[in-house]
């Protein structure tokens, strides 16, 4: 599996994860009805007004209006949980270019339905243009053996750095937002470690990918 292909299964995945977690905050809201297309997935005070607060409630979109929040949650939930069964199965077998695409058509989904904002953009939309371009430019560059073990480095520590990020926002700062004052530089280490890691291993994969 090349290093770009290995992005695209793991961050679906992430993405998926991150979607059902938003379905089920919306599954809390019960028969309470979506009134906008912008709508905040977090209970109100849910799981306590600081993380809430930090999180700005978790907007998500929907495309629907009108419905109850907990039919919502169910959208979510059932276009994360293909999500992450995809990227798991069918985009991890599939031909890079397929599987960028298929991973498009599954974001959109992500973002119509409630099941994140964000991800699809800060996420998917960086992984499934690299995608495409690696199919598109099939060129590649001689490089040296020490040249490649960095490439290799840099992508194994931007890679591990965006699951990292993710495990320190969730469940890291969910849980210990009930024990503590989440300080506002630990939420942006956080937060802004996600896009960097992405762009760090998208870049250097593509880059060793490319290597003979």
């Amino acid at each position: 599996m090349t290093k770009i292909k290995l992005c695209l299964v793991t961050f679906g995945v992430i993405v998926g994860i991150v979607g059902l977690l938003h379905g089920s905050a919306e599954l809390l809201r019960g028969s309470e009805l979506v009134e906008s297309r912008s709508v905040e997935a977090l209970p109100e005070g849910w799981p306590n007004s600081e993380f809430r607060s930090l999180t700005s409630g978790s907007p998500v979109f929907s495309l629907l209006t009108g419905i109850p929040f907990y039919v919502l949650g169910i959208l979510a939930i059932s276009v994360s949980t293909t999500l992450i069964v995809c990227s798991a199965t069918v985009l991890k077998r599939a031909d890079l270019g397929v599987a960028s695409l298929l991973l498009a058509l599954l974001s959109v989904g992500v973002f119509l339905f409630g099941a994140g904002v964000g991800t699809p953009v800060i996420v998917s939309a960086p992984v499934i243009v690299t995608g495409i371009l690696s199919t598109v430019r099939t060129k590649t560059r001689q490089r040296s053996e020490t040249s490649k073990r960095r490439l290799l480095l840099a992508f194994n520590s931007f890679y591990g750095l965006h699951i990292l990020s993710w495990i320190l926002f969730f469940p890291g700062l969910f849980v210990y937002s009930f024990y503590a004052e989440i300080s506002p530089a630990l939420f942006l280490v956080a937060f802004v470690s996600m896009p960097v890691g992405t762009l760090g291993a998208l870049a250097s994969g593509y880059l060793y990918d490319k290597t003979t």
